[in-house]
């Protein structure tokens, strides 16, 4: 399982099919990987398990004021631009969305969402 993790930085930059993210406060991404289990008749235990791929976990905190930038019902690319390297998240859905409420810090909207997969493209310097 890898894991991607960003906190807090100025040099990264979010894009929702090629329009800015605003507000985001924290960033992860988990690589998983998927598994259809096989079942003998009357068995409780699976005998195989096939692989189906990988799946792409990714958490998203913004701050409560930019909440309405992810489309909560359609399916997105979700690009992630670091200085030489992007990051394309592609067929991205919001699962899950909550708000995030503590003492002395401003009140976040943290977003669940799942991709089907992910490519990386390096920029190519002279």
């Amino acid at each position: 399982m890898n894991e991607l993790r960003i906190v807090r930085g100025t040099d990264v930059k979010l894009y929702v099919d090629q329009t800015p993210l605003f507000g985001v406060t924290a960033f992860s991404a988990v690589q998983k990987p998927l598994y259809h289990e096989v079942y003998e008749y009357l068995s409780a235990k699976p005998c195989e398990r096939i692989s189906q791929g990988t799946r792409y976990e990714l958490t998203l905190s913004v701050m409560a004021l930019f909440d309405k930038q992810l489309p909560s019902q359609s399916v997105f690319t979700l690009s992630v631009v670091d200085s030489d390297t992007t990051y394309y998240y592609e067929g991205c859905r919001v699962i899950k969305q909550k708000t995030a409420v503590k003492g002395s810090e401003n009140a976040a909207e943290v977003f669940t969402l799942v991709a089907d997969s992910m490519r990386r493209q390096v920029a190519e310097s002279e």
